[in-house]
């Protein structure tokens, strides 16, 4: 259901009654398949006529985001706003149209009562990561990405463990290096792993950030731009770029390896779980949220779990902390520790390794393991490989 002006109104009123802390999160539709789970007709029509309608509509609410408490008793109410765009508009479209477009999201969130606003997916991408939009709205913005980043570690960090793999000696490649999160990724990891490779596309970049992390750490960091050369070699993958479509496919991983897909849409093809049973894939970045968390619309998640970035928002919000938080393109690594320990003090679990909306099992990630040794002894046996 969207909430037109007298709608807005009479939520803005309860809000200000009771007082309650509240925030907004900006999303939009991954594919048509996301517009047909509103407007069924989308489904019957080209997507070129659903992309024209998406670009003329307006942002609206499209649900509220009730029951989340903290283990502090604190409470936070929130609201789901869609910016109508799908990935590959933010892409193609001038930026100053899509800024304007997000701006008046803001305007919408703000006309609910919110009092910081989340950006999420492809929302987080233009005008410098936030910071146009920071001069743009009345109302502090966070991209989210700060506590993404703790729980991309935390989630490679937790596949490594169960997979019996030690990071200290492990080869691992950050998929997207030169982003807020990757770069952050990489400075953390660095010193934690045997062997770190950063990836992008831009040779000029990555030896920016290589740089940067042998003047922090004094860690050294090998780059390339060759995805699969390098995802051939590496045992942990944290992938996190700013794709439209699939980057990583069934024959750039070797046997056991673990992807950590933090990205959205997601990096991994789905022919990986198809056809791949020797690797471990997860999504990075899920959390119980503390309280009876209700969402009101399908976020591709169970009930009461979020990702980094909206959880991120929610933490702000219940340290009543309205403040541009992360913007731009790069992130505090001392932001990260203290958004971690926030999180603890609200009472935010990681929730377990998850892929495509589902819990890996005990029996799945042993199956992995097994099938993975198998392909190894076969490599080993044939010479191939």
């Amino acid at each position: 259901m969207s909430y037109g002006p007298r709608k807005r109104r009479q939520v803005k009123k309860k809000v200000e009654e009771k007082g309650l802390e509240t925030f907004a999160f900006l999303i939009h539709p991954f594919d048509i398949q996301d517009v047909v789970k509103k407007y069924k007709i989308a489904g019957k029509v080209s997507p070129k006529i659903v992309a024209s309608i998406l670009k003329r509509r307006r942002p609206f609410v499209i649900s509220e985001i009730s029951g989340i408490k903290s283990s502090t008793g604190a409470e936070a109410h929130g609201f789901f706003v869609v910016v109508p765009l799908l990935p590959w508009q933010f892409v193609e479209l001038e930026e100053d149209y899509i800024m304007e477009k997000i701006a008046k999201a803001c305007k919408v969130s703000q006309k609910v009562g919110a009092k910081i606003i989340g950006l999420g997916a492809f929302t987080a991408i233009p005008g410098g990561g936030g910071r146009l939009l920071a001069n743009m709205v009345d109302v502090p913005i966070t991209t989210g990405n700060t506590y993404t980043t703790t729980l991309a570690i935390k989630g490679a960090e937790e596949a490594a463990k169960v997979m019996g793999l030690s990071l200290r000696n492990s080869k691992t490649a950050i998929v997207g290096a030169t982003g807020s999160i990757g770069k952050a990724c990489a400075q953390i990891l660095a010193p934690q792993v045997g062997n770190l490779t950063l990836v992008g596309r831009d040779q000029g970049r990555l030896e920016e950030v290589q740089s940067t992390i042998k003047e922090s750490s004094g860690c050294d960091a090998d780059v390339s731009c060759k995805i699969s050369k390098a995802l051939n070699e590496a045992d942990v993958v944290v992938t996190v770029t700013g794709a439209v479509d699939s980057i990583i496919y069934p024959d750039d991983l070797k046997p056991g390896a673990i992807v950590c897909d933090v990205a959205r849409p997601r990096d991994v093809s789905k022919l990986v779980s198809e056809v791949r049973d020797d690797v471990l894939v997860i999504d990075g970045g899920i959390v119980d949220v503390p309280g009876k968390a209700k969402f009101g619309v399908d976020i591709g998640l169970p009930s009461g779990k979020a990702e980094g970035c909206i959880a991120e928002t929610i933490i702000l919000t219940l340290e009543k902390r309205y403040e541009n938080y992360t913007i731009g393109k790069s992130i505090n690594v001392e932001m990260v520790k203290e958004m971690d320990a926030l999180a603890k003090k609200h009472g935010f679990k990681l929730t377990g390794l998850r892929r495509e909306e589902k819990l890996v099992t005990e029996q799945k990630i042993e199956e992995v393991k097994a099938n993975a040794r198998k392909a190894i002894n076969l490599k080993q046996w044939t010479g191939v490989g």
